[in-house]
């Protein structure tokens, strides 16, 4: 389901998809709302 963006601090890209996989696997401490100014995810863009 698309939601608000969020991102990692040690990574290359943004995730907007609850059934991202890798959005999901980001740590507590490294994620940030927000897109960062980082690309969209190619996984979330699939979804």
């Amino acid at each position: 389901m698309v939601t608000a963006a969020w991102h990692s601090i040690k990574a290359a890209v943004h995730h907007n998809n609850t059934l991202c996989n890798t959005g999901n696997n980001i740590e507590s401490e490294n994620r940030r709302s927000g897109t960062g100014g980082k690309p969209l995810c190619h996984e979330c863009s699939k979804l």
